[in-house]
């Protein structure tokens, strides 16, 4: 198992990839943040089980997104009007 600071900084890294980087918006960050200090005084075995679910999701779902723009390109807007009216 993971540590929780090993947990935290992935998921700031995470976030600060998908998110922060994207559109410079903090709050998704700032958000993290305030959970996880008010999440630090609960019980810490359901938070780290919930905190490495969420990361997870993140991690798979920028994985996805990164492999279908690899292997289903984007095309032309008139190439794909063509494909679709040949169907």
């Amino acid at each position: 198992m993971t540590s929780p600071q090993h947990t935290y900084r992935r998921l700031l890294r995470e976030i600060n990839r998908q998110f922060t980087s994207v559109n410079g918006n903090r709050a998704w960050a700032t958000q993290m943040r305030q959970q996880w200090v008010a999440a630090s005084q609960d019980s810490a075995s359901s938070n780290m089980h919930a905190a490495t679910n969420i990361l997870a999701f993140l991690t798979s779902n920028r994985k996805h997104g990164e492999l279908i723009s690899e292997f289903y390109p984007r095309m032309p807007e008139g190439d794909r009007i063509e494909k679709t009216a040949r169907r």
